[in-house]
């Protein structure tokens, strides 16, 4: 379940790698394999059992190419150039690791794409508004994996995918749910067939063992992976799917809401506490929007020589792992309840901010955030867990400094959390 989405150098690293599912490389002979021909005929086949599942009909036909893994990699490489050059991604890994959710000397790149080469079968380019087939994809995942990626396809010839991307570029959080509202598509409808399949008799308990005990299906280099590298992966594609079933995965036993999904395009959530609180998104009286903070260049405050480098959003979903929560398995039913991704730490999140400021070889990174109440604060403040410096807390704001920090930027977390928690006629 992997994708790749439109960044800037406002937007955190995930998603990424666009349109990709987890479908398996089986390790099986060539005989075992999908072929060009197959795949076309599969797409043919299913476009009518999409279409009637998503409520929608296709505009032009969707080409179908099956590429070697090396063509994939340049794929998604001029992606990530593109949208996401390498200076972005060097900063935000130097964020992850000041804050303790990477490992030092952790190369987010290189990650990135090891999980990918373990990991996708196919993907859709909404460049080209074609489907891409890995050629050691095998015919066991052949129609979950056509399924999942034509439904890309129709929601971007009805919707705009990149366009979605584009509209949130300059807030990190809500582009992450531009991506989890296109995988969360995908998965609905993917699901919804692969339990009209099993009803019908056509689908069978060993065609899914066979999928789950494939390299994909074990996921070895995905379980591996640092915890926040998976979460930003995965969280898309089950927490993006509980979303559009309102919160409710069992939901799915009553088929898709076309109503639902296309509001979701339409009205985008606004960021990871609505995907992990389904009901502040589709509960008009329980909406809570974030606030946006306006943290200022501060590099004067921190001395000479500093400089800005970069700044972003984490929002609920990554705070909650810098205050204790953990991934649940992948494989238990608890990975579509939101709950199981988040802790009462981070909930009450009302917005936050990074910057990472750059000295030659230093790097230091500060992270404010603002709360719905003081108590909401004072919970996130007693349980961050970063193994650096005390953060400051002022009323409902706490910032913090991690890396390389010096007195100066002690100072200047305590002085943004105080201006923070005046009241906003102040700010």
């Amino acid at each position: 379940m992997l994708y790749s989405v439109p960044m800037n150098r406002r937007r955190r690293f995930a998603p990424l790698l666009a349109f990709a599912i987890l479908s398996a490389p089986l390790a099986a002979s060539q005989e075992g394999l999908i072929t060009g021909e197959e795949a076309s005929r599969l797409t043919r086949d299913l476009i009518p059992r999409v279409e009637e599942l998503r409520g929608l009909a296709f505009k032009r036909t969707v080409p179908v190419k099956v590429v070697d893994d090396a063509e994939a990699r340049r794929h998604f490489k001029s992606r990530l150039d593109k949208f996401f050059p390498e200076k972005m991604l060097r900063a935000e890994q130097q964020v992850y690791e000041d804050l303790g959710l990477l490992p030092a000397g952790y190369d987010l790149s290189a990650g990135i794409f090891s999980l990918l080469e373990e990991q996708a079968g196919g993907y859709y380019d909404p460049d080209s508004d074609t489907f891409y087939v890995l050629n050691d994809m095998p015919r066991a995942a052949g129609a979950v994996l056509v399924v999942h990626e034509l439904t890309h396809a129709l929601d971007d010839q009805h919707f705009s995918i990149d366009r979605l991307f584009e509209r949130t570029a300059d807030d990190s959080d809500r582009s992450a749910m531009a991506g989890a509202v296109v995988e969360g598509s995908g998965t609905v409808i993917m699901t919804a067939f692969m339990l009209q399949e099993m009803q019908a008799g056509r689908m069978s308990a060993d065609t899914l063992r066979e999928l789950m005990e494939s390299e994909a299906g074990r996921a070895e280099k995905l379980m591996g992976a640092p915890a926040v590298l998976q979460r930003a992966l995965l969280a898309p594609y089950v927490l993006g799917q509980t979303l559009a079933l309102r919160g409710d995965a069992s939901a799915i036993l009553k088929g898709p809401q076309k109503q639902d999904l296309d509001r979701l395009f339409q009205e985008l959530p606004v960021s990871t506490e609505q995907l992990l609180h389904p009901a502040k998104y589709w509960d008009p009286p329980a909406r809570d929007l974030p606030r946006v903070l306006d943290l200022r260049d501060a590099s004067a405050h921190l001395g000479e020589g500093w400089s800005l480098q970069a700044e972003g959003t984490l929002g609920e979903l990554t705070l909650a792992l810098l205050c204790g929560a953990s991934n649940p398995p992948i494989d238990s039913a608890s990975s579509t309840d939101p709950a199981a991704w988040t802790n009462a730490c981070a909930g009450g999140w009302g917005g936050d901010r990074w910057q990472l400021y750059r000295k030659n070889d230093r790097f230091v990174t500060l992270l404010a955030s603002v709360w719905d109440t003081e108590t909401d604060a004072v919970e996130f403040e007693a349980h961050l867990k970063t193994g650096g410096r005390r953060p400051s807390r002022a009323g409902a704001a706490v910032a913090l400094v991690a890396g390389a920090a010096n007195d100066a930027a002690e100072s200047l977390a305590a002085e943004i959390a105080r201006r923070l928690s005046a009241p906003a006629s102040s700010h």
